[in-house]
């Protein structure tokens, strides 16, 4: 039997919240300061304590081993727990920092209005929070608060807002709130929409803050883009954003878990556009509260989760990948793109990348080189807009818990079936059960439970692997759940100006299953025919397509689609929107049939050749790439028939294990 959760009595608790009796294990006392929890954790722990020992003694006298007990999520479910408002209105959200009087600080809000602070002024109890709210909306009373700048919709100007509003609170109210008060600056800077004006809508959103008394501060900074057709609708969005980032800071200590829950109560939408919503396109954790925060896995959060549809990462100077911001990485700049899923990263990638690169910059006679891009496309690893509100992500994790009956922090296959006996069929079962624990007897809780920091969980070392893979090439990596390329090139085009190139072919590529299909437009409003049109709009828009290389070391025109598809083709190539590269741009060793055979195969055929046992797929791959396939036993997996089927992925995507 569960021990539940002592939620706090409190008239604010919404009716629909979904956290209380997610464990009986590891119930911790809470982190952060909340009085009111600390009891009902107390309490669950004792039960828990005397249970885990009388477990324990079971077993010794069975001779059996101890159990592993997975300890990360089961961290992140307990502090997940204790934010009982999640799920629910922002006022209630404001109100329960409000009650927590040690909690205290500024708000400075610029460009929207002050709706963040608004929220927190008119929930009630104010004062136990609200230090000061400013609005410095006039360029020259900004520079006078904050010192100059060049602009000021930027992360620096944030920065300079953060701390100076966090300098004046502390220094001024130390004394007076004493050594259990955590302080705070809240701050954002944003471009909204505006009369008579299309630029942009994106802005900067940020707050300092000590995570426990007495502790040096923190910050967590966030770029966000507006989509919604008013400043008024824009202003109430980051009110809802503004208002969750101060709530999940205050009550959570995992950046990954805050990351997660950015939009709670905000619309959700997989359209490249926006869909008249917010984005959060780049989050930034700094300070001693955050150590060995990985950006990769933040951004996979963000795109996971549908935050954002697109994320843009650089290497830095370490090598490192962090996220940018797209407004300006791309800014002016012609951009060429390569899209796959890299399972896994072959030569044949940074061939048709480089050949379509060379012939864009030889195109250009002046301006910016181009951008070579990566697009890794994780659609896979995306969970359904369908599946995106917080009460069914939290029942998820209430399932998964409840499908773990012995509490061992493994799920048997019987438990496995018992879980997903309204999902899949028997056969379904089965086979998933065998890909995900790929020999073993039973699956990790953590490897389903999706809210790891990714040594455990599935989705997020998969797409770890796919990512190192493609840190060994060093381009620039777009993460996208985009499907279609017209829609890939819209979300682009919002940066830039400059010529958009999608670089295409090689290795067993199909012009046919990848842009002519019919099929594959079946569900979409205008068919094959609207997308195109949407994908060539514009003039700056093409497609190079990169020839094939055959057994003997030919180079050979890409493969034309069939039937009626092949007269769209002719036309779209007639007028320009598809250019055959063919030998002209081709690498020197890619031309030369004695040194091309590294070229012959792309990523399908690789992975044939892994699954065969073979060893001949080394050669068709970097060197850094497979020594990442074999170190992460990516490739040993592949060999022994359990990599995961789009069936698996969607079942993890949208578990409902165990839901009553």
């Amino acid at each position: 039997m569960a021990v539940a959760f002592v939620a706090p009595a409190s008239p604010l608790r919404p009716a629909g919240a979904t956290l209380g009796a997610l464990s009986h294990r590891e119930v911790q006392a809470p982190r952060r300061p909340h009085a009111e929890l600390v009891t009902g954790a107390a309490a669950a722990g004792a039960v828990t304590a005397l249970r885990a020992k009388a477990r324990a003694r079971t077993r010794r006298s069975r001779g059996e081993a101890k159990p592993r007990v997975v300890r990360r999520a089961s961290k992140a479910v307990e502090e997940l727990r204790r934010l009982v408002h999640l799920g629910g209105p922002s006022a209630e959200k404001a109100l329960a920092v409000n009650l927590d009087n040690n909690f205290y600080g500024s708000f400075a809000e610029i460009g929207a209005g002050q709706e963040v602070s608004r929220t927190f002024l008119q929930a009630g109890a104010a004062a136990g929070t609200v230090a000061r709210s400013i609005s410095a909306y006039d360029m020259k009373m900004s520079d006078v608060n904050y010192g100059k700048a060049q602009r000021y919709v930027t992360r620096e100007r944030l920065l300079q807002m953060l701390d100076t509003e966090y300098d004046i609170v502390e220094q001024n109210l130390r004394e007076l709130k004493g050594p259990d008060a955590r302080f705070f600056s809240f701050a954002t800077t944003v471009a909204a929409k505006a009369y008579n004006s299309d630029r942009e809508c994106e802005g900067w959103l940020g707050l300092t803050y000590q995570a426990t008394p007495g502790a040096e501060k923190s910050t967590v900074v966030l770029h966000i883009r507006m989509s919604q057709p008013t400043a008024q609708l824009q202003g109430e969005a980051i009110g809802e954003l503004g208002t969750n980032l101060i709530y999940l800071c205050w009550g959570l200590s995992d950046p990954y878990l805050i990351t997660s829950y950015l939009l709670d109560g905000l619309p959700i939408s997989d359209e490249p556009g926006g869909g008249g919503r917010i984005e959060v396109d780049y989050v930034d954790f700094k300070g001693p509260d955050f150590t060995n925060v990985d950006s990769r896995l933040l951004a996979f959060r963000l795109i996971q989760l549908r935050i954002a549809n697109g994320v843009l990462m650089e290497a830095d100077a370490n090598g490192n990948y962090q996220m940018v911001v797209p407004n300006n990485s791309l800014y002016k700049r012609p951009v060429i793109v390569e899209r796959s899923r890299f399972k896994p990263a072959t030569f044949m990638h940074t061939e048709v990348l480089e050949a379509g690169a060379a012939k864009l910059a030889s195109d250009a006679a002046e301006g910016k080189p181009p951008m070579k891009v990566m697009n890794l496309q994780i659609d896979d690893l995306t969970q359904p807009v369908s599946w995106q509100g917080t009460k069914e992500r939290l029942d998820a994790l209430k399932g998964i818990i409840a499908g773990d009956e012995n509490s061992d922090g493994e799920i048997s296959f019987s438990e496995f079936q018992a879980m997903a006996a309204s999902e899949l069929s028997e056969d379904e079962t089965k086979r998933i059960f065998e890909e995900l624990a790929c020999g073993a007897k039973a699956v990790s809780v953590d490897a389903l439970m999706n809210i790891t920091n990714g040594e455990d969980s599935v989705l997020a070392t998969d797409f770890l692997h796919r990512f190192e893979m493609l840190q060994v090439l060093k381009y620039p990596v777009l993460l996208s759940n985009i499907k279609r390329t017209h829609q890939l090139v819209r979300w682009i085009s919002r940066y830039t100006n400059q010529q958009i190139i999608i670089a295409v072919g090689g290795g067993g590529f199909s012009l046919q299953r990848a842009l002519f299909d019919p099929k594959s437009y079946t569900n979409q409003e205008g068919g094959m025919l609207r997308a195109f049109g949407n994908l060539f709009q514009s003039r700056n828009t093409r497609i190079f397509t990169y020839p094939s290389i055959d057994e003997e070391g030919n180079i050979l025109p890409a493969s034309l689609p069939e039937g009626n598809e092949q007269k769209l083709y002719e036309y779209l190539e007639s007028v320009g929107s598809i250019l055959p590269l063919g030998n002209a741009f081709a690498s020197a060793d890619a031309r030369d049939p004695v040194k091309n055979q590294r070229f012959r195969y792309g990523s399908d055929e690789v992975m044939k050749l892994i699954e065969n046992g073979s060893t001949d797929w080394e050669q068709y791959v970097p060197e850094g790439v497979v020594e990442i396939c074999k170190s992460h036993k990516w490739f040993s997996r592949l060999q022994a028939g359990c990599q995961l089927s789009p069936k698996a992925y969607q079942f993890l995507n949208s578990l409902k294990a165990g839901i009553k």
